[in-house]
């Protein structure tokens, strides 16, 4: 999958995935047009985030919820207050979560695909596309799991998730 800023369609990607025309693309935004766009004005994450028409979501590297965007709010069927400073196990409702010790503090905790792919991105720096995650919600759909498709950027200090499908 090829990266490009949304707004000055410049590469993300390195220079050995150039020229591979034919591949999908995904957009996020250049450390460039961070600095030109947001450096002089202030501009509210969630007014930012609401530009995006994916379900996406800025965590830390707890997976704790810090901004959420209306298409997330939407598709998690949440209110914004519920959402703010929350873990991510908690808002999507995993099973887990609901155990002692909460999200991010059970056994199944380290298994956890949404977890783990957050810690990388933070850690390293390296964005991952279309990951699939499943998450533990039979308590509510009467499912065994629900599966999503998920991607992360990691911008500044935080990481940028995106639930690019969920079925």
């Amino acid at each position: 999958m090829k990266r490009i800023c949304a707004w000055c369609g410049k590469g993300l990607d390195d220079e050995s995935r150039e020229g591979k025309d034919n591949e999908p693309i995904t957009h996020g935004i250049c450390p460039d047009c961070v600095r030109k766009n947001f450096r002089h004005e202030a501009i509210d994450m969630t007014d930012f985030l609401n530009r995006f028409s994916h379900p996406v979501m800025v965590v830390d590297n707890d997976v704790r919820i810090l901004a959420i965007n209306r298409a997330a709010l939407i598709a998690l069927n949440k209110k914004a207050e519920e959402v703010g400073g929350r873990m991510g196990g908690e808002v999507i409702a995993c099973t887990y979560a609901r155990q002692p010790g909460g999200c991010g503090k059970t056994v199944h905790c380290k298994y956890c695909t949404i977890r783990n792919t957050v810690a990388d991105t933070y850690k390293t720096g390296k964005s991952h596309v279309r990951v699939p995650a499943y998450a533990d919600l039979h308590h509510i759909t009467k499912e065994n799991q629900i599966r999503f498709l998920i991607s992360t950027e990691k911008v500044g200090d935080a990481v940028l998730l995106r639930i690019d499908e969920m079925s």
